[in-house]
């Protein structure tokens, strides 16, 4: 099993409905990872009061896997004003690129910022294919994953007694892209 970096390019930066403040969509540094951490721990509580559960994989993440990801996956995170309010990271794994781990500071959700930071992961990879899961009571996440092109694929898999996840894929339709 090959698991490599994605090409490091530029960040992004847009206007958003945050006012006047751009988000910028950058890629993360080491240094960044102990404020992805606590944000991640922040933007999953909501799924620990749906799944009934503390012990979903990123609220028992620590800093110390983080820090050994961060190795193998390439990490983007959502700036305003010098706060990290969102981030994601993918690796490319057997061919396909996979995603994991969209979060959104909850007080800054639905502002377009997840698809920021998801249309930035995929300019990341040259791949035929982008993978991802979520929880299957994530009804929101996998509403915005639909709209970006992604379909439910496979069945269910258990990683909990009260969580099940949802794989997804999406064809890359990049006219850079060949196979």
């Amino acid at each position: 099993m090959k698991i490599q970096h994605a090409k490091a390019k530029q960040g992004i930066s847009t206007k958003d409905e945050l006012g006047s403040s751009e988000v910028r969509i950058l890629t993360a540094a080491q240094n960044d990872l102990a404020e992805i951490l606590a944000l991640q721990k922040l933007a999953y509580r909501e799924n620990v009061i749906r799944y009934n559960d503390e012990n979903i994989p990123p609220m028992i993440e620590t800093l110390d896997e983080m820090t050994e990801q961060f190795k193998i996956y390439t990490f983007l995170k959502a700036v305003v004003d010098g706060e990290i309010i969102g981030s994601v990271r993918g690796c490319m794994q057997d061919g396909f690129a996979y995603i994991e781990r969209l979060i959104v500071h909850p007080d800054k959700q639905n502002q377009g910022i997840g698809r920021k930071l998801m249309a930035a992961i995929e300019q990341k990879f040259d791949t035929p294919v982008f993978r991802l899961f979520t929880g299957h009571l994530d009804d929101k996440n996998i509403s915005l994953y639909s709209k970006l092109g992604y379909v439910i694929y496979g069945e269910k898999v258990q990683i909990t007694p009260t969580l099940f996840f949802v794989n997804m894929e999406k064809i890359n339709k990049n006219p850079n892209f060949t196979i």
